[in-house]
């Protein structure tokens, strides 16, 4: 059961407008969405940065995925991963790829470049302790990463540690997260 009703219809406008951002992003509004509701200022903000998010950008949208897995699995977050490991996979990630994160096998996996490795270094160090990223470990990532991508790795790793978290925390469920075609 959720923490807070999870909201279907609101006449408060910047709520509508908000919902109607995630129906034509995600061909439905998820629950996390309609949870945050009640609170038009955070439902609008957080779903405009899911939405962001949760395409290509400056990063491509089938490497993000896996970042998110390893935000989520890394926070001990259980909100919307099997959503994004569907997601992951129908963007074109193998299936011994998406699994890998779940754990350390991504460590050794010769599915991952060595540029990728070192973001979901950066991903564990975040989960870790966020004030303590080595100087080497972002030397290692700016050989491969402009400041742009790292700025976008750095939101979405840190925001769906909020995504993960409050999910786990409201008690809302995510099984499908896209109800319209991704790829």
């Amino acid at each position: 059961m959720t923490a807070v009703a999870l909201v279907k219809k609101s006449d408060n406008s910047d709520v509508q407008a908000a919902f109607a951002q995630a129906e034509k992003h995600f061909g439905h509004v998820p629950n996390l969405v309609r949870a945050l509701g009640s609170n038009a200022a955070m439902c609008r903000t957080i779903t405009a940065f899911m939405v962001q998010s949760l395409q290509d950008g400056r990063v491509p949208w089938k490497f993000k995925e896996i970042v998110i897995l390893k935000t989520l699995a890394s926070n001990h977050s259980h909100y919307s991963y099997g959503a994004h490991e569907a997601l992951a996979l129908a963007l074109g990630n193998s299936p011994s790829k998406v699994g890998a994160v779940s754990n350390s096998l991504w460590k050794v996996s010769s599915e991952y470049s060595d540029a990728e490795k070192n973001v979901l270094e950066l991903v564990t160090q975040i989960a870790r302790d966020a004030n303590d990223v080595s100087d080497e470990l972002w030397d290692r990532l700016r050989k491969d990463w402009d400041a742009g991508q790292l700025v976008e790795l750095d939101a979405l790793i840190t925001t769906f540690i909020l995504i993960g978290k409050m999910g786990d925390t409201l008690g809302v469920a995510e099984p499908v997260l896209f109800t319209r075609k991704v790829a």
